[in-house]
């Protein structure tokens, strides 16, 4: 598949764009084919990673609408993936992972880690060891990048946040 950004000539960032865009275009493909949705797959990854949490508390942590949370929280209830329970001492009930929905939720990570596996394993161990190492290095850059252009106001006209999928 070519793209402009395969093009003579054109320039590192330009290459890592084009490059990028054709994982994510991917990462989409082979997440249509998963069990879980987005939304579903990430409340599930933070309970299972950080524990039983109020729906204020899942909000927070995952940076979304109160009102998002309560609507992807009840179609998860409501699909078996996850159950509230009251703690003493706490007003606020909890949500936790089912084990059908933690059963889920594993399956279509080792799904998604195979892929990730066979891409690696082209590339040999030395290659993609480099890789990760160089990735690890470009995303903390530019999450740096993106902090600071935040922060200095920049970027005024941006879209309205959509964190809510």
């Amino acid at each position: 598949m070519t793209t402009p950004w395969d093009a003579a000539g054109v320039t590192a960032d330009g290459r890592l764009a084009g490059l990028l865009a054709r994982l994510d275009q991917q990462r989409r493909l082979a997440g249509q084919r998963q069990s879980l949705g987005i939304a579903e797959g990430r409340l599930l990854w933070l309970l299972i990673d950080r524990g039983p949490r109020t729906l204020r508390e899942v909000a927070d942590d995952l940076e979304l609408e109160q009102s998002t949370v309560n609507r992807q929280v009840n179609a998860a209830l409501a699909a078996g993936l996850v159950h509230r329970y009251r703690e003493a001492g706490r007003p606020a009930r909890l949500v936790a992972p089912t084990p059908r929905g933690r059963a889920v939720f594993e399956r279509d990570v080792d799904r998604m880690l195979r892929l990730y596996r066979a891409g690696l394993a082209e590339l040999g161990a030395d290659d993609a060891d480099r890789l990760v190492a160089l990735l690890d290095r470009f995303v903390t850059a530019y999450v740096s990048a993106v902090h600071s252009d935040t922060e200095a106001g920049t970027g005024s006209e941006a879209r309205p946040d959509r964190t809510s999928s």
